[in-house]
């Protein structure tokens, strides 16, 4: 039977018992009842002595017992299969075991900072937190370290306990796993026709086989099972391990296919979609798909990897575009056309704060629904400076374009879902003046001339998006020289789409093409006048000093980029930024320039380049985009703060384009 302490308590029924006896006693028997409580008296002593020797005895036996099970405790955390160490409340070593001396060379690390040898140890954390775990991973170790706060109830001291944890082996396991999962890439030949027409007919044949060719032995190559299913479209099946190395080789295939003489002017180019998302291959094949739209979105000649809703980019550092397809354009007018006469009514929408060339494509699809007899409202926030001119003289000279200019509020309430939704020079959902009226209707049609991006609106039901088009207002010129065979579109919305197209091509220096100069053309038949659209470009005397402000305490970085900062929030401080920019790409030397300004709070980055670096690219870095020549980003930081990030960025793209800066000095 174990031994237990042994309470008064067990003997109350026995004295009450005895105390009861005795008072009948002394009742009916004085003498009796006086010796029954004295030997009740004597009988309590003799219990208490009993209990004080009883337990002083078991509180011996328990001391022995608890110090023979500390003597056991210590060695066995002293001998424990791995490293155990108590830190005090500054991170500082007071005991450790030989297994986590052994991580430091056997050395005596009584005293040392923890803090300094894990560098994901944070004992300000540790002891905010009281238990958890952080990694703890070098070139020699792999370990989880467990902690625990622990209170010495003695002297209040606070300690922390940490035992680390071999996480190697199922590291190695886990990257096996990885390496090991299967992904799918679907390839698909930008050009493929452009290619093979341009080629001599006596080595077309010749020329495609050796693109089939060189494309299927150069992931096979890597241990890839490659399929070609169509012309110029292959399905390759790799795992993870195979991606990384075709990663390091940086995709060198695009620059074969480059390097194939029979193919004349036009070089082969390849636009790649990487699933590695997805819980089965099926997942995975559909995220490639989605993947390889993605590329194509953006241009084509890139590679996009998806991991559900991540997203990874490479390439598309080209800024000669592909030949667009006329074709294309004919069969989007005609899609479009019949979308508008099946719709109740259509609202058309440009991003936040609209520039020329959004305001311009807004009024161009108006003036669509004008021809079609079709009911259309132009969602629009406020009037900002960089549209306010074209915007005074519509309201003057065409006012019933500016009657069905409506408040994205009121937009709200008039859609519904048999209204049809059209964004211009923009595909973000979030950038949007009224994000909330897509999620009404399904029937959403977007004309942009932006590379796809990450967060770009969701099921469309008809995408024109043209990355190497000139601007969104060529796009929609484009939609109504293709629409109607007669036509007259008001002179004033005439002058705006030529606006646009004039703010994007900086006066046709840049991302110009032939339908770029084949559609102002158009728009010269409807009397668009080009003093006029000059006009509409003018700046007050007061921005002009602003901008030279920027201009002349602009810095230098890396003697061919410029930085310039418009430290104001003004109303005009978008536009400020954005000519500033392109004033500072005619400094002698200079490829790329960037202009910081503030806007509603934040730091709005404008970027230009001259072609041979990519702003977007840069400014992607940052959560922006736009054009490879043309770009911006908004940060939510400090000035300071924000020209340290875009610094970041630009280094990083050097870096990852391996771009010979001694071209530009």
């Amino acid at each position: 039977m174990e031994k237990k302490l042994i309470k008064l308590s067990d003997f109350y029924v026995l004295f009450l018992f005895m105390i009861v006896i005795s008072a009948f006693l002394l009742y009916f028997q004085f003498i009796f009842g006086i010796l029954s409580f004295l030997l009740t008296f004597i009988s309590f002593i003799l219990i208490l002595y009993y209990i004080k020797n009883k337990n002083s005895e078991y509180e011996e036996d328990v001391k022995k017992h608890r110090d023979s099970l500390n003597n056991i405790a210590s060695e066995v955390v002293y001998k424990m299969p791995f490293p155990i160490a108590v830190l005090n409340n500054k991170g500082r070593v007071k005991w450790y075991s030989p297994k986590f001396s052994q991580l430091f060379a056997g050395q005596d690390i009584v005293g040392i900072d923890i803090n300094a040898k894990i560098s994901s140890f944070d004992i300000l954390k540790v002891l905010e937190k009281k238990s958890g775990s952080v990694a703890w991973k070098t070139e020699k170790f792999d370990y989880i370290v467990y902690y625990n706060v622990v209170k010495d109830e003695d002297n209040g001291d606070v300690n922390v306990v940490i035992y680390l944890l071999d996480n190697l082996e199922f590291s190695n396991l886990k990257k096996k796993y990885d390496d090991e999962t299967l992904s799918s890439a679907l390839i698909y030949i930008d050009n493929y026709e452009d290619v093979r027409s341009n080629a001599s007919e006596d080595f077309r044949t010749l020329l495609v086989a050796e693109m089939d060719k060189m494309i299927i032995n150069y992931f096979s190559s890597f241990g890839a099972i490659v399929r070609k299913y169509d012309s110029g479209k292959y399905i390759v099946i790799l795992n993870n391990f195979i991606l990384q190395k075709v990663k390091d080789d940086k995709f060198s295939i695009f620059d074969k296919l480059k390097a194939i003489k029979i193919s004349g002017n036009i070089k082969p180019t390849l636009s790649v979609g990487v699933g590695i998302g997805g819980k089965n291959p099926f997942e995975r094949y559909k995220e490639s798909q989605t993947a390889l739209d993605m590329a194509l979105g953006r241009g084509g000649a890139q590679v996009v990897f998806k991991n559900g809703e991540e997203l990874e980019f490479y390439g598309g550092k080209n800024s000669k575009g592909v030949e667009r397809n006329k074709v294309k354009a004919r069969v989007i007018s005609q899609a479009l056309e019949k979308m508008i006469k099946e719709s109740s009514e259509v609202f058309v929408m440009g991003h936040k704060n609209p520039d020329m060339d959004c305001f311009g494509a807004g009024l161009g699809v108006m003036a669509i629904c004008k021809e079609l007899k079709k009911d259309c409202y132009m969602v629009l926030e406020d009037v900002p400076v960089t549209i306010k001119n074209v915007y005074d003289r519509i309201r003057v000279g065409e006012p019933s374009y500016i009657n069905m200019m409506i408040s994205p509020e009121k937009a709200y309430d008039i859609c519904k879902d048999t209204s049809l939704v059209i964004l211009v020079d923009n595909s973000r959902k979030l950038s949007t003046e009224a994000p909330y009226l897509l999620d009404v209707t399904s029937k959403i049609v977007v004309i942009d001339h932006h590379r796809m991006g990450k967060d770009f609106v969701e099921n469309p039901m008809l995408t024109y998006l043209e990355p190497y088009a000139s601007s969104a207002c060529e796009l929609v010129t484009e939609i109504i020289y293709y629409m109607f065979e007669k036509v007259d579109v008001n002179k004033l919305v005439a002058e705006a789409l030529l606006a646009g197209i004039v703010v994007d091509t900086k006066n046709f220096y840049y991302q110009t093409g032939v339908r770029t100069f084949e559609m102002a053309s158009y728009l010269k038949r409807f009397g668009a006048d080009s003093i006029a659209v000059k006009h509409l470009f003018k700046d007050n005397f007061n921005t002009i000093k602003l901008k030279s402000n920027v201009l002349s305490n602009a810095i230098s970085y890396r003697n061919y980029i410029c930085i310039g900062v418009f430290p104001e929030e003004l109303e005009e401080s978008m536009l400020i930024a954005a000519q500033s920019a392109d004033d500072l790409l005619g400094v002698l030397d200079i490829e790329c320039s960037f202009v910081l300004t503030i806007v509603s709070g934040q730091i709005h980055i404008s970027g230009r380049s001259l072609g041979k670096i990519s702003v977007q690219l840069i400014l992607e870095k940052l959560g922006g985009g736009g054009h490879y020549t043309s770009a911006g980003a908004r940060l939510n930081c400090s000035m300071e703060e924000a020209i340290e990030k875009l610094k970041r960025a630009i280094d990083e793209y050097l870096m990852e384009e391996n771009i010979d800066e001694s071209n530009f000095n």
